[in-house]
């Protein structure tokens, strides 16, 4: 049986976090799990469905995925009802074509709080790294920002990221690329 610790390190972990309302509609974000030992938390935006999600039921999904368009999608628009998965057991729905996820119990406080409830690995692979990818990863981030930015430094920053893309990333991470920017008025 896997563990949450075999799945999630030290320091923080990208996933798509997928929550349900009470009314059972789904929902899914890209969001940082940050580990330190034992412990895991979120620190989330009180004002996003995520939080509404996880403090009216108590619970989350970590899904762990490289498919960047997921991330870029997902940050700032609803995915298809054809990406979730309903299992037993599971209050929130998981990513279908998730590799893996882990299960979670919240509780609120200063930050959301991770209690681990199960954990799966549905696919094995040998863990590559793309620059690419972590770029879609980081512009998705800074898009999520903009409203702190001063001036254009969020654009530039995702231009910046946006080069990187072109030169080391996927066709799918070009694709959520232009999806992201898209989605932000940028192109």
């Amino acid at each position: 049986m896997v563990s949450v610790d075999d799945i999630i390190k030290e320091g923080i972990t990208e996933a798509i976090v997928t929550t349900v309302s009470k009314d059972g509609v789904p929902n899914a974000a890209p969001m940082g799990i940050i580990r330190q030992g034992k412990k895991y938390f979120i620190r989330m935006y009180a004002d996003t469905k995520t939080f509404k999600n996880v403090s009216d039921t108590g619970y989350l999904v970590a899904n762990f995925t490289d498919d960047s368009r997921v991330y870029a999608k997902s940050a700032f628009r609803d995915l298809e009802p054809a990406y979730f998965q309903f299992d037993d057991g599971m209050v929130p729905p998981r990513l279908k074509d998730a590799a893996g996820w882990a299960y979670f119990r919240c509780r609120v406080e200063d930050a959301v709080i991770l209690e681990a409830v199960s954990a799966k690995i549905a696919r094995c692979c040998v863990p590559t790294y793309s620059r690419g990818f972590g770029a879609v990863i980081e512009a998705a981030i800074v898009g999520t920002r903009l409203r702190f930015y001063r001036g254009d430094e969020g654009i530039k920053k995702i231009r910046e990221y946006e080069a990187v893309v072109k030169k080391c990333g996927s066709p799918a991470d070009i694709e959520a690329m232009r999806m992201l920017k898209e989605i932000l008025g940028l192109i």
